[in-house]
């Protein structure tokens, strides 16, 4: 009975790293495009995780968020703070903290 649950604990974590690594890649790519639309560039091309959750979604149902962040520059010079909100598997706001324009 021990090893069982033993099992089924390590399956659990297996399965929350897993879904962790595959947010993160959609992250990373989420904050890789908002960086080129706006025309600022991606640093490290990194992203981190800042906090995780719970929050109530439609019908009260629980749902998982995390927050990660990430930093951009503008000019080559400034780094920059970005951070990307994701609540039930979807991007749900991407954030990109006030910088200077660069010059053209």
């Amino acid at each position: 009975m021990g090893q069982l649950l033993g099992l089924a604990g390590l399956a659990a974590a297996v399965s929350v790293w897993w879904t962790g690594q595959k947010a993160r890649e959609r992250v990373l790519s989420a904050a890789r495009a908002r960086c080129n639309h706006v025309g600022v560039q991606l640093l490290d091309e990194t992203v981190t995780l800042d906090g995780w959750g719970l929050m109530r979604g439609p019908g009260g149902t629980l749902r998982l968020w995390r927050r990660y962040g990430f930093e951009f520059s503008s000019t080559g010079d400034e780094r920059y703070a970005g951070h990307v909100l994701m609540a039930a598997g979807r991007i749900r706001r991407i954030e990109l903290d006030a910088h200077r324009l660069p010059l053209n």
